[in-house]
């Protein structure tokens, strides 16, 4: 039995995306307005605390996250047991046709290598296969299984503050051997550009209330 837990750390309120959060038949852990070092504490926390949940779904607030792109993930762990996997989006409202997501064989050496457009897929070279593996993925609705869950360190890079959550994770399987899977049937939408102000903001701490979680059923 699959029992996944949607973990969405949240310093916008971008409608489009909150409106699906209400359809996918779920439970949401939100986290508004709180620093993402903060936000990624208290989504593990919460997480490891609640073992009734199987799975972690890292869903960013700026990801519209479909109910059947949920469902196909946890379609693809039934039936072929990855610790991982998710779709993949656009890299962001410009650049539609380039993907988050990175082949086989990025550079790990580095606490965070530059990384530049052609190092991402994109419409013209993602592969044809349902299912492929790669080397990086940007939490484009992100299933982790609790046993892999377990492992990670969970720290984002340090030479950038407290960030880049998705360039950790993708390191820690590296150095686990964990295969990094992508759904390409399930396509998202990322809105990157929209109220990216707010994410400035939301990473120096300024601007914001206190903040607080809840758990959406």
């Amino acid at each position: 039995m699959i029992k996944p837990l949607l973990f969405m750390p949240s310093p916008r309120d971008i409608p489009a995306v909150k409106k699906l959060w209400h359809e996918i038949p779920y439970d949401k852990f939100i986290v508004k307005y709180k620093q993402e070092k903060q936000a990624y504490a208290l989504g593990k926390e919460f997480f490891l605390k609640n073992t009734d949940y199987t799975h972690l779904i890292i869903c960013p607030d700026d990801l519209e996250v479909t109910p059947e792109a949920v469902e196909q993930l946890i379609s693809d762990v039934k039936q072929f047991g990855y610790e991982t996997i998710s779709g993949y989006c656009n890299l962001d409202e410009v650049s539609k046709d380039t993907y988050a997501i990175q082949p086989m064989g990025r550079d790990f050496s580095k606490d965070k290598p530059h990384t530049t457009k052609e190092s991402w897929y994109s419409k013209d070279n993602l592969p044809e296969d349902d299912i492929i593996q790669v080397g990086h993925t940007g939490f484009a609705c992100q299933l982790i299984s609790r046993k892999l869950f377990e492992k990670l360190s969970w720290i984002g890079s340090s030479s950038m503050g407290a960030g880049n959550f998705d360039w950790q994770f993708s390191k820690n399987c590296f150095d686990l051997s964990i295969p990094i899977m992508v759904d390409t049937r399930v396509k998202l939408w990322h809105r990157r550009k929209e109220q990216y102000d707010r994410v400035n903001k939301y990473k120096h701490g300024e601007g914001f209330p206190d903040g607080y979680s809840f758990l959406l059923k």
